[in-house]
């Protein structure tokens, strides 16, 4: 009968635990890693084991990377860090059997796998991990932004049941446990044949439960990583409310696992982009993407967007990538140039980016050239150039570099070559540059160029000289007017005297007026409005108007005078 004295027996409970987080910390160097260590050993500490001291609760690392105590980094286990807590306690009696030690070995139990699972949940294990980091001068702390973790604990040992185990297992049929138990109370068939027992759980698990060691093993779960295919993100095996991660425990029929959800998710979930699937695992709230551009289309955008969420404030997101066959690009640039080769490269990332673009696009409608950080282009099509004077050499051909200048709003002195091309409008050479006359204003690029105004002259042959010699010789505007003021002055005294001779005369040739000549040499036009059309200035009222001839090329009556319209020149 076991003792039950008032003891002073120290009973301790052991409970072992199993942590990752996602960075590789495999690969540091021995001092960062034992530094890390020692930020993980203080963490686990301060969640379990608050206001106790060290002979009461402690913790050990047990592995690290798979490799033991000694830091070698072999990574032949899942886990990244393996522990031990041990809280240690009085027992009521010698025997450590009373209820009440049965109770606080429970007690203290729970309260550890509690303490890790709700540190874990809540982000305050991470909080508190990322503050010794920082403390710890070895590590970069960058290297642990948007950290996220995972673990697991198994049922606690105490020295007192361990004691009670036989050490020899057996398959817990009867109960249907799913593994196996070391208790003695094995059926009287496999007591009475040794063979049925084997020397440890794993032996018996693979022996009688080979198709779901896992379960065998880890009777709460193995903690793992496996693929939850309806909702396309990796969960953890646990039971169900056990941690945010838990999944429910894993199928050992189906489900492969994982020591991490990158690993799950790459193999698993390939159809889903793994940054996104690996933090949608995680159920992390500060992954923002991966920077990475990819091709506007499918939300709407004509140009690259940024892997990022819209949410951020960041203009240039697009939204988080979710699946795996959207292609990724390091810059705009490289992203433009695949996924847009039509489009001016410079032109869509700035586009991309929300920046302005200091070249130049020829608007063709209007024939001018556009500065682009002023007036956007919204033709992504269109060609871009480095410089005003490429624009209007290369995309408005047509035009003079002069007249594409001034059109462009762009000062266009001193662009003029100084050589004279024919006016046709107004029947008279003209020199190619931008002032008082005899400037005519810059040359059209289809326009044909003289060295002299002569050389130009002679190709209106059908002007007469006289004309001609008039249009030369009145250049200065101010010169001009007062020239046309005198010579209509001379003329009206004469012409009144040609009226009244060509009104007895009753001649068909020169007519008295514009009406008079429509109604006769013009009939088939509305005679009120060519009328009109012909008597764009007006002469004193009580003075007579020169004789009218036909301008048939303009379908109207004009003046046979030099002077300012109606005049249509001299015959």
């Amino acid at each position: 009968m076991p003792s039950m004295k008032p003891s002073i027996v120290i009973e301790t409970v052991t409970t072992t635990g199993s942590l990752s987080i996602n960075q590789d910390i495999c690969s540091f160097s021995a001092a960062q890693l034992a530094e890390f260590v020692e930020a993980t050993t203080i963490t686990i500490r301060s969640s379990v084991c608050p206001g106790l001291t060290n002979e009461e609760c402690y913790v050990r690392i047990t592995s690290v990377c798979g490799s033991g105590r000694e830091l070698r980094q072999l990574q032949a286990s899942p886990w990244q860090i393996e522990y031990q807590v041990i809280s240690m306690f009085t027992c009521k009696v010698a025997s450590c059997t009373s209820a009440a030690d049965v109770e606080a070995v429970s007690s203290i139990a729970n309260a550890v796998s509690s303490a890790i699972r709700d540190a874990l949940d809540s982000g305050a294990f991470l909080a508190v991990l990322s503050s010794n980091i920082i403390l710890m001068s070895g590590l970069d702390a960058s290297l642990f932004t948007c950290l996220s973790a995972w673990g697991i604990t198994e049922e606690p040992v105490t020295d007192v049941s361990a004691s009670v185990g036989t050490g020899r297992f057996y398959p817990d049929w009867i109960f249907q446990s799913g593994t196996c138990l070391d208790d003695g109370n094995e059926p009287t068939h496999m007591a009475n044949d040794e063979s049925w027992l084997l020397d440890s759980l794993e032996e018996c698990c693979e022996r009688y439960f080979s198709w779901d060691t896992n379960a065998c093993m880890n009777v709460k779960g193995s903690g793992l990583w496996y693929a939850d295919v309806f909702n396309n993100v990796c969960v953890t095996d646990c039971d169900m409310g056990e941690g945010n991660t838990c999944g429910g425990q894993a199928n050992g029929f189906s489900d492969n696992l994982y020591a991490n959800p990158r690993k799950c998710c790459e193999t698993e979930l390939a159809w889903q982009f793994v940054e996104f699937c690996e933090a949608e695992s995680f159920k992390s709230a500060c992954y923002g993407g991966s920077g990475l551009y990819y091709r506007g289309d499918s939300v709407g955008v004509n140009v690259c967007v940024k892997d990022c969420d819209p949410a951020s404030g960041d203009r240039t997101c697009g939204g988080l990538v979710e699946e795996s066959w959207v292609v990724l690009h390091n810059t705009p640039e490289d992203c433009c140039s695949h996924e847009y080769s039509w489009i001016d490269n410079e032109l869509c990332a700035a586009r991309s980016t929300h920046s302005t673009l200091n070249k130049y696009w020829a608007d063709k409608t209007n024939a001018k050239c556009e500065d682009d950080s002023v007036v956007p282009t919204d033709d992504l099509s269109t060609a871009m150039y480095d410089s005003i004077e490429d624009c209007c050499l290369y995309g408005l051909s047509w035009l003079s570099k002069g007249a594409c200048f001034s059109a462009s709003g762009m000062d266009s002195t001193g662009l003029g070559s100084d050589k004279y091309y024919i006016d046709f409008v107004n029947k008279k050479c003209a020199k190619d540059c931008v002032g008082a006359a005899p400037c005519g204003g810059l040359a059209q690029q289809w326009n044909i160029l003289y060295n002299t105004e002569d050389d130009c002259c002679a190709e209106l042959s059908w002007i007469s000289k006289k004309d001609l010699r008039v249009k030369r010789q009145m250049r200065d505007p101010e010169e001009v007017h007062h020239q046309r003021f005198l010579h209509a002055t001379a003329t009206l005294a004469v012409f009144a005297k040609v009226q009244q001779m060509l009104v007895s005369t009753n001649s068909t040739q020169i007519r008295v007026g514009p009406r008079s000549c429509f109604e006769s040499e013009l009939a088939w036009r509305f005679v009120e409005f060519r009328q009109a059309e012909s008597f764009k200035t007006h002469y004193l009222p009580g003075h007579p108007c020169p004789p009218c001839y036909i301008d048939y090329i303009n379908e109207q009556c004009v003046q046979d005078c030099d002077c300012l319209a109606p005049c249509g020149g001299v015959l």
